[in-house]
């Protein structure tokens, strides 16, 4: 009886031996794989003193995207909408013109004796009607249009109420921050952008210094006043208040004859042909023909601009809206059987135009 006691006390023993042996083995493995994942996983410790140590490598800096804040002006919305052929999508647009910024308060580049000109149209015209002045209303536009997406900005003229030292550095203050890459941005300069008539030309500043301080701008090159977005152009005319001019003419052309939907930029707009709307608006707002018409007193096109607007006319042009400033008025309307143009409220009325380019069904 005590040798099966034995014997079973010996079992037993042997038994638990091997409990704790698989318990300690099972323990050990994973040790084992908590030792290979943390091997993996735990940056390599270089030995003290060596050339590793010494070499740190620096972070990767995470970039994080510009946030844009919107603008505390409330801007109103001219949105206007146009059919264009065999493009794929809808394009948007943003037009501004006519801010006429006034920054100078003191003789300067501006004469004494201008000086209480520039400073009655500081409180008469660059202002919008709730009282905010075109200096401190363009830094709320490039709020806007960078708040906002578009495919393409346009600079219509007249962003200036002249040319000054002062002007041109509040211009390009802001027009440094657009988030807009330079072949979406279309600045079409007009004659108050350009104009020195408030110059005192004894400090030196001049129509070459106005040109000067647009050049650093953007270039001021006249041969790429457009912007192609692939299915359609925008065709600008820089200083619209003359013909275009061989340079820009040679790129219209081209343009004209892709066989791809062109937009029509200008400052100064175009006659009607069928329309005689347009004529009662500018004889009350302005008291004049204030657009490029035949037979016009202030623009009457010759052979050459005429050349250039038989582009427009053409009942087989490319043209599918002209788009315009300069009126200080807003007009919709055909200027030739199947031909719009819009002319845009002046900015500094707190409008900022939209053009939403449609695919026609």
């Amino acid at each position: 009886m005590s040798s099966d006691n034995n014997i079973n006390d010996s079992n037993k023993k042997g038994r638990d031996d091997r409990k704790i042996t698989i318990i300690l083995s099972l323990v050990l493995f994973v040790l084992i794989i908590i030792g290979i994942i943390a091997f993996f996983l735990m940056p390599d410790n270089p030995v003290p003193g060596s050339d590793e140590e010494q070499v740190t490598e620096e972070p990767e800096p995470i970039v994080l995207p510009e946030i844009y804040r919107a603008p505390s002006y409330k801007f109103t919305e001219e949105e206007i909408y146009v059919m264009a052929p065999d493009i794929t999508r809808e394009y948007t647009i943003a037009w501004v013109s006519d801010v006429h910024m006034i920054t100078d308060f003191e003789a300067g580049d501006v004469s004494e004796e201008n000086l209480e000109t520039v400073k009655n149209r500081y409180e008469t015209l660059s202002v919008t009607p709730d009282g905010v002045h075109g200096k401190e209303l363009w830094p709320e536009i490039v709020n806007y249009l960078n708040y906002n997406d578009f495919d393409a900005v346009i600079f219509g003229g007249d962003l200036l109420d002249y040319c000054s030292t002062s002007n041109m550095e509040a211009l390009k203050k802001e027009f440094d921050r657009l988030k807009y890459p330079s072949d979406r941005i279309l600045y079409l300069r007009a004659d108050h952008d350009m104009g020195t008539w408030y110059s005192d030309y004894s400090t030196g500043f001049d129509d070459a210094k106005a040109y000067e301080l647009h050049e650093e701008l953007d270039g001021n090159d006249e041969s790429h006043k457009y912007i192609d977005l692939d299915e359609i152009i925008i065709s600008g005319v820089n200083m619209s208040v003359r013909n275009p001019g061989e340079t820009q003419m040679e790129v219209i052309k081209d343009i004209y004859s892709r066989g791809v939907p062109v937009i029509a930029a200008t400052h100064v707009p175009y006659y009607s042909q069928t329309d005689s709307s347009l004529e009662e608006l500018s004889m009350r707002v302005r008291n004049r023909i204030y657009y490029w018409s035949p037979g016009g007193d202030l623009y009457d096109p010759d052979e050459e601009m005429q050349e250039f607007l038989d582009l427009i006319y053409d009942e087989n042009s490319p043209c599918v809206i002209v788009l315009a400033g300069h009126m200080h008025a807003m007009w919709d309307g055909e200027i030739r059987e199947g031909l719009r143009e819009h002319i845009f409220s002046p900015a500094f009325s707190g409008t900022i135009g939209i053009v939403h380019v449609l695919p026609k069904v």
